[in-house]
């Protein structure tokens, strides 16, 4: 057994400091379409801002099946890329890159996040790491923060959402002398959030990538997963169901799905926007015009677009490993409080 299944056994038995380690730790053809001409992105089957499912497995699901999803998933590919591995390392001047999450609580960002980080330090030569902004809450906050803390009438409680958020991002943009591409795993559900984010990492030289991640399997997504995290310790299970229940209500009420005209304004800074529906049926990363050109002229060195192609291989894979099974247990879940 590899030291990563071993350490994923521990995992799935839950420990006090779990979420501090997450803290501490480094935690693509484009769809050429003719959608939009004036558009610096091609369309897709499924544009920003559709309505769409976009389920992914739990986070408690993803920990407790790691050993068996890493020897089915990985491992051949593992063995393929050895040599590979030994001969070639990143360039140090290649382009570090940051993908910013979008999507509701429930919706699977976080698992989803730690599957593409699973598979990149997995397969290939570049680190990939995981910042969520709810460890940073959870960490700092001396109460129990319930649904009320996410009310977006709540302006204390926004303002303390907004620096968790960017100490998250501080973290991130720190550790990219040690990770090549990191995830900034928060909800970031409205333009506002997102342009602050953008504006925040403008200064650094690094590429840009959106997640968007949409479910209707929340109550799958909830009780398999987030009724087990550090927000819910020692509470009671149905208590827990209705407070997670109101805070995806206040996330609702001011959630702002990605557009294209929002995408366009971000100029040249997003180099690509990846949208995932329905646990893999559909899962596309669509290419910043600007960049794809770039990237095709790009001939005889490491591409500064390496993670397109990293991305993809996720993508590609992602269906038939993942995707099947979560969208099978997710259909046949019922709710037993």
């Amino acid at each position: 057994m590899t030291s990563k299944a071993s350490n994923a056994n521990r995992v799935c038995e839950h420990t006090d400091n779990s979420h501090d380690e997450l803290i501490s730790s480094l935690s693509s053809t484009s769809i050429n379409t003719l959608f939009d001409n004036e558009s610096q992105f091609h369309s897709a089957s499924c544009l920003p801002g559709s309505s769409t499912i976009t389920p992914v497995v739990s986070n408690e699901y993803l920990e407790c099946q790691r050993n068996k999803t890493l020897d089915k998933l990985f491992h051949p590919i593992i063995k393929q890329q050895e040599l590979h591995q030994q001969s070639r390392q990143p360039s140090k001047e290649h382009m570090k890159v940051v993908v910013l999450l979008v999507g509701l609580p429930a919706s699977g960002k976080s698992t989803l996040c730690h599957q593409i980080k699973d598979y990149i330090n997995a397969t290939t030569e570049y680190k990939c790491g995981v910042y969520n902004a709810g460890d940073v809450r959870r960490k700092r906050s001396i109460t129990f923060n319930d649904a009320n803390f996410f009310d977006p009438s709540n302006e204390s409680a926004q303002r303390d959402r907004d620096l968790y958020a960017a100490i998250t991002l501080n973290h991130l943009l720190s550790d990219l002398d040690k990770v090549d591409i990191g995830f900034l795993d928060a909800t970031n559900t409205t333009v506002e959030r997102r342009h602050k984010m953008l504006q925040h990492i403008r200064s650094k030289n690094v590429a840009v990538a959106i997640l968007e991640v949409d479910s209707v399997f929340a109550d799958f997504n909830i009780i398999s997963g987030k009724l087990n995290n550090a927000d819910y310790v020692n509470k009671d299970n149905k208590m827990a169901f209705r407070d997670f229940k109101n805070r995806l209500r206040h996330y609702k009420s001011v959630y702002e799905p990605v557009t294209w005209e929002e995408l366009d304004k971000y100029g040249d800074q997003v180099t690509a926007y990846i949208k995932c529906v329905n646990g893999g049926e559909s899962f596309d990363l669509i290419k910043n015009k600007e960049a794809e050109e770039k990237e095709m002229e790009e001939t005889g060195k490491e591409s500064e677009f390496w993670y397109f192609k990293v991305l993809q291989q996720f993508i590609d894979q992602y269906d038939q490993s993942i995707g099947i099974e979560y969208r099978k247990r997710a259909k046949e879940f019922r709710i037993d409080l």
